[in-house]
């Protein structure tokens, strides 16, 4: 078994992601497993399945996950923004290492849809 520190990290890690609704963890989840690439608002909205407009996206969710440091965006152009997970947040990063080691299968699929 892990040591105690791992184990309590990713319990703190497990309590982050119960206390976000849906969306967010389906952000974070699809951020991490894309992770180091940066995706584009269309193309984050296609991978979790968002049925909105992604410009609806950036008015609630974004803005709040950026200002609670989950996530980071560069206004590339007015209208174009790219957005990654913030992998200097400790517990985000634990996140992606767990993505990236055990979460190939799932990656694949990420990089096909943003591929489409």
């Amino acid at each position: 078994m892990a040591d105690d520190d791992t184990l309590h990290t990713v319990y703190e890690l497990v309590q982050l992601m119960s206390s976000l609704n849906e969306t967010r963890r389906a952000i974070l989840l699809a951020l991490s497993h894309v992770y180091p690439r940066s995706v584009s608002g269309v193309q984050l909205s296609r991978l979790i399945g968002y049925s909105g407009k992604s410009r609806s996206l950036y008015r609630g969710v974004l803005t709040h996950m950026k200002e609670d440091n989950m996530i980071l965006i560069d206004e590339l152009t007015p209208r174009l923004h790219a957005i990654r997970i913030n992998s200097e947040h400790p517990l985000l990063l634990v996140l992606v290492e767990l993505c990236r080691k055990y979460g190939e299968d799932t990656s694949k699929i990420y990089a096909k849809a943003l591929e489409e």
